[in-house]
């Protein structure tokens, strides 16, 4: 799997999991433009716990979201127990 950037881990976790970025911005309780400027890469949530709030969301590492981490989490767990 590529290392995605920001943008396109908040537009895939929304994809993948059926969520739209409308869904997402309710359950952050931000505006849907919010998410739609973190999820094209104009501007990163500037509250840390927001990355946290979305990788909880979606299931997934912080590092996951934030680009920082190259495992695909559907097969993070698999490479923990190697």
């Amino acid at each position: 799997m590529l290392l995605l950037t920001r943008k396109n881990r908040i537009k895939e976790l929304c994809k993948s999991s059926g969520m739209t970025m409308e869904e997402l911005a309710n359950q952050l309780f931000v505006s849907s433009s919010t998410v739609s400027q973190w999820a094209n890469g104009k501007r990163p949530p500037f509250d840390s716990t927001k990355w946290k709030e979305i990788a909880d969301i979606f299931n997934v590492r912080i590092d996951y979201v934030m680009g920082l981490d190259r495992i695909d989490p559907e097969h993070y767990y698999e490479e923990e127990e190697k």
